[in-house]
């Protein structure tokens, strides 16, 4: 039995990865102003030159039912069943059109990840693991639903300005943030939807810095793979990046896939000097080879 795996171009890992690992995506769109693209034809630079330029803010879209039912028919073309995770339903329609789409065809498995990009990166990573182990679309659902809301989905952010401009804050939380200079977590709950978390103060070094401290304090993480990226940053920032990459080696991790945002899409919406940082937080997990 063939299995595909399948997700958003949201969950940000670079097309090269995604190849290397044989794990199939769908795009979404971008709106910019009059213009419609798919999230892999503008660049994270690009879209925040524009919004300073114009002051307009950029708009997204999940993909549509007809283009979901198209891409799944090609995906059945060249295997048995589908596991598709789509990034969480309390964020996107993503998940309620890929749901339609599949129209309770017993070959398409849509799950619900209720995280945020990058965690959904990393239930895909384990679907992908599960699945070159030989592992069915029934197991690897079933896996999945046992670690759901075991992962710490989270990203620093150095203001509050395009999550406000994108509807995902307050402008009162926004300006409160503001004068404090205030610099905080944002993190994915186990409802799907993004929160603030630790609040920090100070210059981006020791902000990350905190940042780290904190998420690695956790006492049950599973050290098999972490996912890190980035929104845009300049040079101080990505040297301060290869900086944490190096700390989450030296902490243990076993791999670590590490870069900027492929998407502009979910970084766009949290704005430039992002980093951010995803793992599981239930303890190893062991795959056990089927015959």
């Amino acid at each position: 039995m063939k299995v595909g795996i399948s997700a958003e171009y949201q969950i940000d890992i670079a097309q090269e990865e995604l190849d290397k690992r044989n794990i199939r995506t769908v795009h979404m769109q971008i709106n910019q102003g009059e213009e419609t693209y798919q999230d892999n034809e503008k660049t994270l630079e690009e879209l925040f030159a524009w919004t300073k330029e114009t002051g307009n803010f950029c708009h997204t879209a999940a993909a549509n039912i007809d283009t979901l039912k198209a891409y799944f028919d090609s995906l059945l073309e060249e295997y048995d069943e589908i596991v598709h995770i789509a990034i969480s339903s309390a964020m996107s329609s993503q998940y309620q059109n890929a749901m339609i789409a599949a129209d309770g065809n017993p070959r398409i498995h849509i799950v619900d990840s209720l995280d945020a990009s990058g965690g959904t990166a990393v239930y895909v990573f384990y679907a992908n693991d599960l699945r070159d182990a030989g592992y069915s679309a029934d197991e690897i659902v079933e896996k999945l639903m046992e670690r759901r809301g075991k992962v710490e989905c989270s990203f620093q952010i150095d203001g509050l300005e395009y999550l406000h401009r994108g509807g995902r804050c307050s402008k009162v939380v926004m300006l409160g943030a503001n004068i404090l200079k205030i610099k905080p977590e944002i993190v994915c709950g186990k409802d799907g939807k993004l929160t603030l978390g630790k609040l920090h103060r100070g210059p981006q070094k020791k902000v990350v810095k905190d940042y780290f401290d904190h998420i690695l304090s956790q006492k049950n993480i599973d050290k098999r793979r972490a996912v890190m990226e980035y929104s845009t940053l300049d040079e101080a920032g990505m040297k301060l990046f290869q900086e944490c990459v190096k700390r989450m080696k030296d902490f243990g991790f076993e791999e670590i896939v590490a870069g900027q945002c492929a998407s502009a899409i979910s970084a766009y919406h949290a704005g430039p000097n992002i980093i951010g940082a995803q793992f599981m937080i239930d303890g190893p997990h062991p795959i056990e080879k089927k015959n």
